[in-house]
């Protein structure tokens, strides 16, 4: 009878010991605590549910008691332990504990400094940002797969497969170049940073002491300028549209007239020319040659000299 009730006492004990257990560290019920409600506003849940978990700067400090929808949105409110200070000033993000995609809510203080949250205050909507949940990102991914055209993509692999289809050799030419210049980079780095920094300082040096106020003393001449090409680009304007209707108008007029007239007055060459043909036959085998034409010239006006003349008498 003894060994019973100390059985039914130890298993009682281990009961007891084992619902503080749940209690205390599970369900993170301490009748020793404070808590705190505070109402978080949502556009969207986020993948946040009853019971997630809600940090300070990453350390738990409470659960969501429930999730209110009203009228334009939803309404977080979270059960915290009121002896974490949770400052005015502060972030809240809804993001995801791990791959799994729970979701848990977290306050980031931009400050240590008061004032804090109280029980039953409500934080700005404007602090709340809340992160894809993995359902979402995992949707958009398919949305954007769906969107890939497979024969596209089948195309370019065909194409780089040909490309490349024995030219292994020349890959490896490739590659070995690549590496060999990553070689030298890395060797360099320290001659390349210092080229840098002397075309830094040149470039510094030139600006401040002769580009810089050039172009300072510049300005106000191309602000003066404005005014003038401003009204050089309105005349242009204007004086495309009197060209428009001077070409189109007048002169669209006037030119066919000229060629008319030109036409009964312009002689028939062709008549000219078959008339002409019998007086030029006996000249067409004449043959000039201008290299001795030039010769006789030279001989005839002598650079840097005077004009000479030779005469021939007869009997010598």
């Amino acid at each position: 009878m003894r060994g019973s009730i100390l059985s039914a006492t130890a298993l009682a004990a281990v009961a007891v010991l084992g619902v503080g257990y749940l209690s205390l560290n599970v369900l993170d019920i301490d009748p020793r605590r404070d808590h705190a409600e505070i109402t978080v506003p949502l556009t969207t849940s986020g993948g946040l549910i009853d019971t997630s978990q809600v940090t300070l700067r990453g350390f738990a400090i409470g659960r969501v008691e429930r999730i209110d929808v009203e009228r334009g949105g939803l309404r977080a409110v979270v059960r915290v332990d009121a002896a974490q200070k949770i400052p005015v000033d502060t972030e809240v993000r809804v993001s995801n504990l791990s791959a799994a995609g729970e979701q848990f809510l977290d306050f980031r203080p931009h400050s240590d400094t008061g004032p804090y949250l109280a029980d039953g205050d409500v934080v700005d909507a404007a602090d709340v940002s809340v992160a894809p949940s993995v359902s979402d990102t995992l949707a958009v991914a398919e949305a954007l797969t769906r969107e890939i055209d497979t024969d596209a993509l089948g195309g370019i692999v065909d194409t780089v497969d040909t490309a490349t289809r024995g030219r292994e050799s020349d890959i490896d030419n490739v590659v070995e170049v690549l590496r060999l210049l990553s070689v030298t980079l890395a060797d360099k780095k320290d001659e390349i940073r210092r080229l840098y920094r002397n075309l830094q300082v040149l470039g510094e040096n030139a600006y401040a002491d002769a580009l810089g106020p050039r172009l300072a003393d510049a300005v106000p001449e191309l602000e003066a300028s404005g005014a003038g090409l401003d009204h050089l680009i309105s005349s242009y304007q204007d004086y495309s549209y009197v060209g428009e209707t001077v070409w189109d108008g007048e002169l669209a007029r006037l030119v066919p007239k000229i060629d008319e007239y030109l036409s009964q007055l312009s002689p028939d060459l062709g008549f000219i020319a078959t008339v002409l043909r019998p007086v030029t036959q006996p000249i067409r085998p004449l043959r000039v040659d201008a290299g001795a034409l030039v010769t006789m010239l030279e001989q005839v006006f002598p650079r840097g000299g005077p004009a000479r003349v030779a005469v021939t008498l007869p009997g010598n």
